[in-house]
């Protein structure tokens, strides 16, 4: 239970660990799990290379193995790679916990598995059809062998699986074309690499992500550039924006599905978005199957709220924000959602009363922040930009204070709050608040230590 509430296991696992009927069957853990429950439940039985083993060694080189776009066509020097690893790591453990016969079984049943394939599926049919013809009515395992080459079982829209012939499908190919469209067109510029990293981080550890950003954020940019950073089968990928794509879309054919303004492009589309959360528990089922498939939303931040208001789903959890480049005549915007500009915060009484004096503070010292000299200015957005703090410093009624309101001019008067004491800090509302006045840092009429130091 404590892995559970730690997230160290997912849901899906621990069904797996305490089925509601029958009895938990180990064959259906999957290398994770089973990694997961050995180091986290017997750590003092374990050593630092036994741990090394299992995390790095096996379940890394599954993890790798897991986002390769085919393994049956790899070559034979990334084979021998993988298997050396996986067979290094196999035969260290297994001298520490089997005795000798048992290790030797071991080593022959990994012997076996390296040697032992599986026939190729289309000269099986060939073969089947020239030797065996004649013997279709008397042996059905030949038959139902013919019919597994040709039919796919795809998951129906209440979580249920289905079964259909494999077809030439033209709404497919589309969406593959669409996909390939789009990572050669939209260009990999202005991408936050912090944004990139955490997109991969969650397609890596949830298989689906939401990124989501203001319109001059760059934020499909960025997902698109994380996405050519995982290196994806651009074949074994595609683009949809209706729920109706989703049919079409076939989990053993398809890696990962780029869903691109599925909620509306320019504005909230409810008929458009009612669509493809009705197949939201179907999507994040197939990113939980033994091969998963991973699923990128991109969608602007208002419309993604908008949506929330309506609907919410486990898919929509784990979101990256991009947030645009910062420019003297365009600044970062740092308050995606927050729309409602007059309302502070009011989980601490001070708040309201600070952002009072706030706006008092910036209305008194309007008009001499429109008399800061230009050089000074320009220096002082420079360093302001560069670091994201500043220090004003010099004689008393030298301007101090009108640099740092013309500085704030840049920002809208409910992002910023004046702090007149170190407490005043623990008011602070990060959804909010983007700039931060601390005046008489090292006291007013004299140095200060105890407030500086506090």
């Amino acid at each position: 239970m404590q892995l559970k509430m730690k997230r160290r296991i997912r849901e899906d696992q621990y069904d797996l660990l305490y089925p509601r009927y029958g009895k938990a069957d180990v064959e259906q853990w999957d290398v994770t799990l089973l990694a997961t429950l050995i180091t986290e439940l017997f750590p003092t039985s374990l050593q630092p290379l036994d741990i090394f083993l299992i995390k790095t060694e096996i379940r890394g080189t599954r993890n790798e193995l897991q986002h390769l776009s085919s393994t049956s066509n790899m070559a034979d020097a990334d084979f021998d790679k993988y298997w050396g690893r996986l067979e290094t790591a196999a035969k260290t453990l297994a001298k520490q916990v089997f005795n000798a016969k048992d290790e030797a079984s071991f080593l022959k049943k990994m012997e076996f598995a390296k040697r032992n394939n599986l026939p190729n599926l289309g000269d099986c049919l060939r073969v089947w059809f020239e030797d065996n013809l004649n013997e279709v009515n008397s042996n059905t395992r030949e038959m139902a062998s013919v019919f597994k080459q040709v039919i796919a079982e795809i998951p129906g829209t209440s979580g249920d699986t289905k079964k259909r012939i494999k077809v030439v499908d033209n709404i497919f190919t589309k969406l593959q074309e669409s996909f390939e469209t789009t990572i050669k067109e939209v260009p990999a510029r202005s991408i936050s690499v912090k944004e990139c990293a955490d997109i991969r981080t969650k397609l890596r550890d949830k298989h689906h992500v939401v990124v989501t950003g203001s319109y001059n954020s760059s934020y499909t940019e960025t997902a698109i550039a994380a996405v050519k950073g995982m290196h994806y089968d651009i074949k074994r990928s595609v683009e949809m924006s209706i729920s109706l794509d989703w049919r079409h879309i076939d989990p053993e054919n398809v890696d990962l599905v780029f869903c691109r303004n599925p909620f509306g492009s320019l504005s909230y589309d409810e008929s458009k978005a009612k669509g493809i959360v009705d197949m939201f528990n179907n999507m994040i089922r197939t990113t939980k199957r033994n091969r998963p498939l991973d699923i990128v939303i991109v969608t602007d931040f208002q419309i993604l709220k908008k949506l929330k208001e309506y609907h919410d789903h486990e898919l929509l959890e784990e979101v990256v924000k991009v947030f645009g480049d910062t420019s003297e005549t365009q600044p970062a915007d740092l308050t995606l959602g927050c729309e409602n500009h007059k309302v502070y915060s009011t989980y601490l009484p001070a708040v309201h009363n600070l952002g009072v004096l706030t706006s008092n503070y910036l209305k008194q010292h309007k008009i001499s922040s429109l008399q800061v000299d230009k050089d000074v200015l320009k220096e002082a957005k420079g360093k302001f930009k560069a670091k994201k703090a500043i220090v004003l410093t010099g004689p008393r009624k030298c301007g101090k204070t009108s640099v740092a309101v013309a500085l704030a001019s840049f920002y809208k008067p409910c992002q910023c709050l004046l702090l007149t004491d170190p407490y005043d800090f623990k008011a602070l509302d990060f959804q909010i608040t983007c700039l931060v006045i601390i005046e008489d840092f090292t006291g007013k009429y004299c140095y200060d230590k105890k407030d500086v130091c506090r």
